[in-house]
């Protein structure tokens, strides 16, 4: 039936790209993300009340958010931008690269921190209270091709790591342990 629809679809002067922005749209506007920027959709998904894993797949790499609904998958570009998403914990983590705005968990769901984030040249990028969503991490937006350190502290505790912003940089820190 697909198979017939695309080629009626095709037979009348419709294009298979524009077939895949349709495609795109319903899948945009069946989860809420319809007419939202590229940022605005990873915000969106990472701070959904929704329990993990979500009905969809959703991913954030160095360069681009990735969408999926097990059939098809959609790729928006990040832009100028870079986005971190980190959990720091007390008891128990889990290795990650690349953070599955879909499917991570961290163990202190909103949960108030103190949040610094500084580049290599000891400039301040972030220096605030953030509160971890209900999956447990934390979000934030972040210039490109830097070099820094993040620390997070939490009642008392205090953890710290390193952190880069380039093409290939990892966008999921679970490596935070607080600490006393």
């Amino acid at each position: 039936m697909k198979r017939n629809m695309l080629f009626a679809l095709l037979a009348l002067g419709i294009s298979s790209s524009a077939i895949a922005a349709q495609s795109d749209a319903d899948f945009l506007a069946a989860h809420g993300l319809a007419g939202k920027t590229t940022e605005q959709m990873v915000e969106a998904i990472d701070s959904s009340p929704a329990a993990r894993p979500l009905a969809y797949n959703a991913g954030v790499t160095s360069t681009e958010l990735k969408l999926s609904d097990g059939k098809q998958q959609f790729s928006y570009p990040l832009g100028d931008k870079f986005y971190l998403s980190f959990a720091p914990y007390l008891t128990q983590t889990h290795p990650c690269q690349n953070h599955s705005l879909s499917g991570c968990r961290g163990e202190l769901a909103n949960t108030p921190f103190d949040v610094k984030v500084t580049d290599n040249s000891g400039n301040v990028l972030v220096h605030k209270s953030m509160t971890s969503h209900a999956n447990g991490f934390v979000g934030i937006w972040l210039p490109r091709n830097i070099e820094g350190k993040i620390e997070v502290s939490y009642q008392g505790k205090k953890a710290s790591a390193p952190i880069a912003t380039h093409e290939n940089s990892q966008t999921c820190l679970t490596t935070l342990p607080l600490q006393s």
